[in-house]
């Protein structure tokens, strides 16, 4: 369930222009550091998002209004869902960018129709996944998968010690995790489960890749 916000809120910052003062009320006391981190971003964009020098992605939308425990709604209108627009009229607002792409939520929607609402856009920022994923790949990430217990096997966005990292995991039976990269310059690594601390957490599964043809 979301966090209803105070009347004088709702009326005082709404408009798509005034997103920066809605996303400073949704981070609230918390660090902006930890706040994008929880968001699985990095607090350069979330600095960016609130001095209005960049417009966040839907992905990212959602990630800031399930961090904030708010409706994705306000966050990127000012207004409740009863004043959300008619669905069946497309505009800019139905699609993810990412230059040079643009997803349709049509297509989405269809393609991940349990994950559609918690996907998250991230991109590969190195080669350690080659040659699955390649340094530059966009990658979308199904943030309900976040449980290491139902982990069995697959590539997940995991935070490791204050990283982000895209690696793959397999579950190895006695409570053990493997942790694995697909470039053998990479060494792999072994976690227990029920001994793992708050600095080893799940982002997500990853579901989709994309890259550009040169």
């Amino acid at each position: 369930m979301t966090n209803p916000l105070p009347d004088e809120a709702q009326a005082g910052a709404t408009g798509v222009d005034q997103f920066p003062v809605r996303l400073k009320q949704a981070v609230g006391d918390k660090s902006i550091r930890g706040f994008a981190r929880d968001c699985g971003f990095s607090d350069t964009v979330l600095r960016q998002y609130l001095n209005g020098q960049s417009e966040p992605t839907r992905p990212a939308l959602l990630a800031i209004a399930r961090t904030a425990n708010i409706s994705v709604e306000w966050l990127a209108t000012g207004q409740s869902v009863t004043g959300a627009k008619d669905s069946s009229k497309t505009s800019a607002e139905d699609y993810i960018y990412k230059d040079p792409l643009a997803f349709e939520t049509g297509w989405l929607r269809a393609e991940f129709p349990n994950a559609f609402e918690n996907l998250l856009l991230t991109q590969v920022v190195d080669e350690s996944m080659e040659p699955t994923l390649h340094q530059g790949d966009l990658a979308l990430v199904d943030t309900n998968d976040r449980d290491l217990e139902t982990v069995s096997h697959g590539i997940y966005l995991l935070k490791l010690d204050n990283r982000l990292l895209i690696k793959r995991l397999q579950y190895i039976a006695d409570d053990m995790l493997r942790v694995l990269s697909d470039h053998p310059a990479y060494e792999a690594f072994s976690i227990q489960i029920s001994k793992t601390s708050s600095s080893l957490s799940l982002m997500g599964k990853v579901v989709w890749f994309g890259r550009k043809l040169y």
